[in-house]
């Protein structure tokens, strides 16, 4: 018991919970970290940047911490939030714009910050 007073469940408990998740074909793995678990969306997809080659091959979407005190509807709440920004992602990796993926969520960090360093914004001109 918490000392909030709520009981930890068991890896069991909360796999059961999110085995009672539907969402599209996707499946939720339960991984040990430290005192709790990472909830992680996977799903088989075609490789965005190998599009020569249609084999769907397993996807799996980033990683997001469930404390053995989490509540049910704690867990179903990060089950969804990880199902929403699964899809932003795949979005982002679809969307093209001119033929490029301009939205990808693979650019690194330091691309970003270069595109900051170089001030490419865009905005309109003040009357």
């Amino acid at each position: 018991m918490s000392t909030t007073g709520q009981p930890r469940k068991t890896v069991e408990e909360i796999q059961a919970i999110l085995d009672s998740v539907e969402f599209m074909d996707r499946k939720f793995r339960l991984l040990p970290k430290g005192d709790g678990f990472l909830l992680q969306l996977e799903y088989e997809e075609a490789d965005v940047d190998n599009p020569t080659d249609p084999t769907p091959t397993t996807q799996r979407a980033r990683k997001w911490y469930v404390s053995p005190f989490s509540t049910e509807t704690e867990i179903v709440e990060t089950a969804f939030k990880s199902c929403r920004v699964s899809l932003d992602h795949v979005l982002k990796e679809h969307f093209l714009y001119k033929k490029r993926r301009v939205y990808s969520p693979h650019f690194s960090i330091d691309a970003r910050i270069r595109l900051c360093d170089d001030k490419a914004f865009d905005g309109r001109i003040a009357p």
